[in-house]
């Protein structure tokens, strides 16, 4: 059984220190181009919370993925989302498991405090790694390369990405164009070697974002239910149904 090189922590953003935003940053600038310090604090600080991933020998930071709860009314019924922003693993520690484990118990952890309310994932991707974790998590994810986008997805993600882009939004592309560059993926992580194409899913990711290496995103979205996640994530949600914890700032979800 391999063991992970990674363990994890989920913090408020006003609690995290100088050293952790020195940290997240620098790993941001290492992967994206057009970034500066000043923009990636003030996206930073507009999130609820963000999942640390630390290393298991010198506790460096080695990862972080940010993450926004938002409120809204579709169809006249509250429904909550998850927007996930930045997230980064370091290229030392790709093909670790970690953040997906612990994003799956932050989401649990929510999903069980008002289990009445629909969950979704309210995600936009710049490059298809970050689209290729639908497919792994979710049975059904939208938009998607073998299925129309239903009308009620439909308006979510309308809804989720007008009212957070209302200046970017491109409702008929389903894209976010921002008029400066928000960054981008650098060069290499933006290559796509011939054998990703083999993937439905990739095709499909670059024919709605052909330009995704300017920093252009896609905006998806995925019901966060045991019904519709795949058997990892719908085990943690199902272990989690009925309870309603109060974590405190900083816990690990472990």
């Amino acid at each position: 059984m391999r063991i992970s090189r990674l363990f994890s922590e989920t913090v408020p953003v006003e609690e995290l220190g100088a050293p952790e935003k020195e940290a997240m940053y620098a790993l941001f600038a290492e992967n994206y181009e057009n970034v500066n310090r000043s923009s990636f604090e003030a996206d930073l600080f507009e999130k609820d919370c963000a999942i640390l991933l630390r290393d298991t020998q010198d506790h460096a930071l080695r990862g972080f993925s940010t993450q926004k709860i938002l409120r809204l009314h579709i169809d006249g019924q509250p429904m909550r989302s998850v927007f996930s922003g930045d997230t980064i693993i370091a290229r030392s520690h790709w093909g670790e498991q970690e953040l997906g484990r612990a994003w799956g118990h932050f989401v649990a952890e929510l999903r069980a405090e008002e289990p009445e309310v629909p969950l979704y994932w309210f995600l936009i991707s710049k490059g298809y790694r970050t689209y290729l974790f639908l497919p792994l998590f979710f049975h059904q994810f939208f938009p998607r390369y073998d299925q129309v986008t239903p009308a009620r997805e439909q308006r979510i993600l309308d809804a989720l990405a007008g009212t957070r882009y209302p200046d970017s939004y491109v409702r008929e592309s389903g894209l976010i164009v921002f008029p400066d560059s928000h960054g981008n993926l650098s060069r290499d992580l933006a290559e796509i070697r011939a054998h990703r194409l083999r993937s439905p899913h990739v095709r499909f990711f670059l024919s709605r974002n052909p330009r995704f290496a300017e920093g252009q995103e896609l905006v998806c979205v995925a019901e966060i239910s045991a019904a519709n996640m795949r058997s990892y994530g719908s085990r943690i949600l199902s272990e989690s149904a009925g309870k309603a914890p109060h974590p405190e700032p900083g816990a690990i979800y472990a």
